[in-house]
């Protein structure tokens, strides 16, 4: 198998060193020093010895002898052939005078040429020179790294043939024999260089029929599908060259050549160059990867200001001014060509040169290894076994050959470790240092070194632009840190989070292009990322929860990210997904610690401001209890000063809110009512303005604090000292309910405006009387009563509450404690969802005070 794959390179590579020996042997005969008349040839008549061009200085020059004379004899020899004219000057020596015999116009003469150092190869031929030797470097260490792939092969052959084109084609034409050879095989050059350009672009970095789908791609795919070496696009450029010199020969005409060859096959070089620069503009435009649309583009540009200039100088003008003055002109661009596709190769990776190098690093050092194995093997079986009767086994062959087997696995993966060492430090170095970050992540506790690790010390390592972070807040991504051009915060999409999940955590953004079409959410966020620069999108996730985000852009200058480096960085987020949730729930139990803190000092602050004790008119007993449905509430109730002397005023409360936001609103409702009470005890202008001084808190520079409880339900209740009568008012609160001596339920009527203090800027609230009989017991309560839920759903009501009202104990005290155990079974020991509120009050006069009473009345 490996002898096999030698022979395949062998061959492979065999054409363009062929190309190489004679591109060499060409320079050769330009710069060898050999007795030289300085005469240069008009190469598009070799056979005519027409003078094109004259060396400034030279011993033809001194002569006299000038462009379009003809060389007739040489050393009084008439010449037979250019070969025979190096012939002989080669019988003489630099320095010597040699007299030639020259056809100028219409007359012929002798003249004496003195024989300098040959100067043929000038700077120009030089540069051409170069130029092709770089063409074929460039193609000869592609097809060493990649030498399987169709489009190395190609590319091979193509700078080969543009070496043999430059070096042979484009040379000075003199005597030597090296001449037709170097001439013809640079005109076969010609005739299968564009063919060759025209079979690269189309399928390099993708053959187009695989990626495209129109008339023209279906057709050069059924072409590679007859011929997988294109071979039909090859076949034009020498069916032209045939038919123009059959069509000359035919018609008399002269052929029309452009140094040295046929115009037409250099029209159908120009057009086969344009067409692959087409396919080229077409990769560059619409290839579906990005990456390999841009060294695509980068190529094409280079291709583009290489080749056309070539085309309009070197075919153009030539063709329509007859002159090849600007030939030189259009070869100089054409360095852009070798040098874009090797920066190209460098920068994005075509044709998997990066991987392929390690590859055939690695096989040539396992070669090496089992060449040795194979020696000594040999070597000590030979010595060990020689002229015993086991050597001469028809076994030993077998035993032999699986002993070497054996023997080579073992090795190899030895031997491994140390080339990988030796060639690849830099990369072994970044593992390193990968690792080490991973633990230095995996040993942080808090978000900060955590979001510097990824964000600060990340790119630096890996040579990228920039990284940003987004950690998941409530139902938004939001930037901890990166770039400012970067979004500040960035929409949860579900669709988006299960596509990283899929391909595993860390994709490129263009890979989402399928997503783009399902969701317009993802369309916008991908255009935004592209935009700022973002070429890689991780997702920072744990089998638990979503943690967030990170955005990397790609490397400085552009170089694509291997393999091997999308790995770790794969590795590296799932530590720092552990690490950043440990470090999040670490911080959310921190807050929640602190809060059960708070929550337990708000409790006891609010349960200080109930009175401990409730004290009741002449007449009258009282009751009330305020339980919370969680640690702190917005359920209040206290004690104001009456109207009149003797007068006991209560009022309960109930604000919208719950928890911290409702204890705040319950605690700044006690103080309004407290402290407007003190100087406005006349109910109604009490309720005004304390609903003014509620309203005013949701305008003003607490408004966050009071948002959620925002408004205050209330319920008033003013009992006059020795008398059955009941002052109330209802702003927001339900009916209290009345259960008269005789056992009868009845709500209290409802006042016609009982809006919530707080919710409108006015209130309007008025007081309402009712009378009270000795026994009858009046409740209030706030809506968590009837509120209160079974675990089946159903709610405790206003009907259970009066039948419960019913058989309950005649003392204030014990009503309250009997419903409280009442809505404790209803609910199973549920935790309430509002907080509940009862309030018992009855008119139980002694003799002496209904005696009063009743003289008052």
């Amino acid at each position: 198998m490996m002898q096999r794959s030698q022979r395949r390179l062998t061959l492979a590579l065999a054409p363009g060193i062929l190309a190489f020996l004679i591109a060499a042997l060409s320079v050769a005969d330009m710069f060898l020093p050999r007795p030289y008349d300085g005469v240069i040839l008009e190469a598009d008549v070799p056979g005519a010895r027409v003078v094109r061009a004259v060396v400034p200085g030279s011993g033809a020059d001194r002569a006299g002898i000038r462009p379009a004379d003809v060389i007739v004899g040489i050393d009084r020899a008439f010449l037979d052939s250019q070969t025979h004219a190096q012939e002989l000057l080669n019988q003489h020596h630099i320095g010597e005078s040699v007299p030639y015999l020259v056809r100028s116009g219409g007359s012929i003469f002798e003249v004496e040429v003195e024989l300098g150092r040959r100067q043929i190869g000038g700077t120009t031929y030089l540069y051409a020179a170069l130029l092709g030797f770089l063409f074929f470097g460039v193609g000869l260490f592609v097809v060493l790294r990649q030498p399987r792939l169709p489009a190395a092969r190609v590319f091979y052959t193509m700078c080969s043939l543009f070496m043999l084109f430059l070096v042979c084609r484009l040379r000075p034409a003199s005597y030597s024999w090296v001449d037709t050879f170097v001439l013809t095989t640079g005109t076969m050059a010609l005739l299968f260089l564009p063919a060759s350009f025209l079979h690269f672009f189309l399928i390099f970095p993708r053959p187009v029929w695989e990626w495209r789908r129109d008339p023209v791609a279906d057709f050069l795919g059924w072409i590679a599908r007859i011929s997988s070496k294109m071979l039909p696009i090859y076949l034009l450029p020498p069916l032209v060259y045939m038919g123009t010199v059959l069509w000359a020969r035919r018609t008399g005409n002269s052929l029309a050549l452009i140094s040295g060859a046929p115009m037409t096959n250099w029209w159908v070089m120009g057009g086969y160059m344009l067409l692959g620069l087409g396919a080229l503009g077409l990769s560059a435009r619409y290839l579906p990867d990005k990456l390999q649309r841009r060294g695509a583009g980068l190529v094409f540009l280079g291709t583009l200001f290489g080749v056309v200039p070539f085309i309009v100088l070197a075919v153009a003008f030539p063709s329509f001014l007859n002159t090849e003055r600007f030939l030189f002109y259009g070869v100089v661009p054409l360095i852009l060509v070798p040098i874009t596709f090797a920066y190209a190769i460098i920068r994005f990776g075509f044709l998997d040169i990066q991987v392929i190098l390690r590859k055939s690093l690695l096989y040539t050092v396992t070669t090496a290894m089992v060449t040795a194995v194979y020696a000594l093997g040999i070597a000590s079986f030979q010595l060990l076994f020689r002229g015993t009767r086991i050597a001469d086994s028809p076994y030993f062959p077998v035993i032999f050959a699986l002993a070497i087997v054996l023997l080579f696995e073992p090795l190899r993966q030895r031997l491994q470790g140390p080339v990988d060492r030796f060639f690849f430090a830099e990369r072994l170095r970044l593992q390193r240092a990968m690792v080490e970050m991973g633990e230095a992540i995996t040993r942080e506790v808090e978000i900060g070194p955590l979001v510097a690790q990824l964000v600060e010390r990340l790119p630096e390592l890996l040579g990228l632009r920039f990284s940003a972070l987004y950690l998941l807040s409530e139902d938004r991504l939001v930037r901890q840190a990166g770039p400012e051009a970067l979004p500040e915060e960035l929409p949860v999409i579900g669709i988006l989070h299960d596509q990283l999940k899929r391909q595993g955590s860390l994709v490129r953004l263009e890979e989402l292009a399928p997503l783009r079409l399902l969701s317009p959410d993802v369309e916008d966020l991908s255009s935004k990322l592209t935009k700022a620069g973002v070429e890689l999108v991780g997702l920072v996730a744990t089998t638990r929860r979503a943690v967030g985000l990170i955005l990397l852009s790609g490397k400085a200058g552009q170089t694509a990210f291997e393999k091997e480096e999308l790995q770790l960085l794969r590795g590296l987020l799932n530590q720092a997904s552990i690490a950043l949730e440990t470090s999040i729930l670490l911080d959310e139990r921190t807050r929640q610690a602190e809060l059960e803190r708070e929550l337990t000092i708000a409790a006891s602050i609010q349960s200080s401001l109930l009175p401990e004790k409730m004290t009741a008119a002449d007449g009258w007993q009282l009751a009330a209890v305020c339980r919370p449905a969680q640690e702190v509430g917005g359920d209040f109730f206290t004690e104001l000063p009456g109207r009149m002397d003797g007068e006991h005023v209560v009022v309960y409360g109930d604000v919208s809110g719950k928890s911290i936001s409702g204890a705040l609103m319950m605690m700044a409702a006690h103080e309004v009512l407290n402290s407007v009470a003190l100087a406005n005890p006349e109910p109604e202008e009490l309720l005004r303005l304390a609903n003014e001084r509620l309203y005013s808190l949701r305008g003003g520079r607490n408004r966050a604090e009071f948002q959620a409880g925002s408004f205050v339900a209330l319920g008033y209740l003013g009992f006059r000292s020795g008398e059955g009568m009941l002052s109330y008012t209802l702003a927001g609160q339900p009916p209290p309910m009345v259960r008269r001596a005789s056992g009868g339920v009845e709500c209290l009527e409802m006042p016609e405006h009982r809006v919530p203090l707080g919710a409108l800027r006015v209130g309007g609230h008025r007081i309402l009387e009712a009378e009270f009989e000795p026994g009858d017991m009046v409740v209030a309560y706030s809506d968590g009563v009837v509120e209160a839920q079974s675990p089946e759903g159903e709610f405790f009501g206003e009907d259970r509450l009066a039948e419960c009202l019913i058989s309950a104990p005649a003392d204030p005290q014990n009503v309250v404690n009997y419903l409280l155990e009442e809505i404790e079974a209803f609910t199973c020991g549920h935790t309430p969802y509002d907080d509940v509120t009862l309030l018992a009050a009855s008119w139980s006069p002694d003799d002496e005070t209904l005696e009063r009473s009743t003289s008052n009345v």
